[in-house]
């Protein structure tokens, strides 16, 4: 036998059979349907994170605005009972009557308390507790979903 360094003229080179390139494996049916469940999945988690975030977020606005209105409330009712007594006392000395000094402030000390529960409610008002971002993306994703459907293709 020849060596391949000594061939002789004529003699035919021996190639070796050639693989082709591997190309990359489509993948499956299964993995297609496994990858779209696992996506749906993390969307559906993002989903709930977000829709979370926003409800937090409202929950925060509706304590700020409770503590107002209890804020409000107390300053009224604490400030009424020590004012009542004193400047209705105080218009008492300065001539008015019992009954009359006493509607006075207690007039006042209501309009006050009035203006700061007034404020309050306006804000309970403003909290909106439906999760209209999350809505939205959820929309969205459904749509998206239906365009991936292959169901729908023909």
């Amino acid at each position: 036998m020849a060596d391949a360094r000594f061939r002789a003229v004529g003699e035919s080179e021996v190639r070796e059979p050639t693989v082709p390139a591997a190309q990359p494996e489509e993948p499956s049916i299964a993995q297609l349907i496994n990858n779209l469940i696992v996506d749906g999945q993390t969307l559906i988690r993002r989903e709930f994170d977000l829709a979370k975030a926003e409800i937090l977020g409202e929950v925060n606005k509706a304590r700020q605005s409770v503590i107002l209105l209890g804020a409000g409330a107390a300053l009224a009712a604490i400030g009424g009972l020590f004012l009542l007594a004193m400047v209705a006392e105080l218009l008492v000395a300065v001539g008015l009557d019992r009954w009359l000094s006493y509607l006075i402030v207690g007039g006042v000390l209501a309009i006050v308390g009035g203006i700061i529960l007034y404020s309050g409610i306006r804000q309970v008002q403003r909290v909106d507790p439906v999760p209209h971002e999350t809505i939205d993306s959820v929309r969205k994703d459904v749509e998206w979903l239906k365009e991936q459907s292959p169901s729908d293709r023909t």
